[in-house]
């Protein structure tokens, strides 16, 4: 079984993304809702996919600046993927160390559960 960390979705989003995770693989989600709050719980399990959102639902934290500090800490090695509509803010994402994320936009579509599988497969 897989895990995965999702960090900074609201009460609306969490409950989709983790069905998505559940209904397509043998996974295990793990709840974060505030970002400053991740590098404790990816001190305390290994994970196979962190999801993180561009901006934390309820701390207003930024997912870039999360990333940053993940990598620049270099002790973790889940990839880590952005949840965002904006290009901009993925290509961003990717440059400072992030894999390919998705849009909320494009929660449903099959190259969502394509680019999960990568991780989660």
């Amino acid at each position: 079984m897989k895990n995965v960390l999702i960090v900074g979705h609201c009460d609306l989003d969490n409950p989709l993304v983790t069905s998505l995770i559940e209904k397509n693989f043998s996974a295990k989600v793990t709840r974060v809702k505030l970002l400053q709050k991740t590098i404790g719980y990816l001190e305390k399990q290994d994970y196979d996919l962190v999801i993180i959102n561009r901006i934390g639902a309820f701390d207003q934290e930024g997912g870039l600046e999360l990333i940053k500090e993940i990598k620049k800490d270099g002790r973790f090695k889940a990839p880590l993927m952005m949840v965002t509509n904006y290009k901009d803010q993925m290509d961003k994402a990717i440059e400072s160390g992030a894999v390919e994320g998705y849009g909320k936009d494009k929660l449903y579509d099959k190259e969502t559960v394509e680019l999960l599988s990568k991780y989660l497969g």
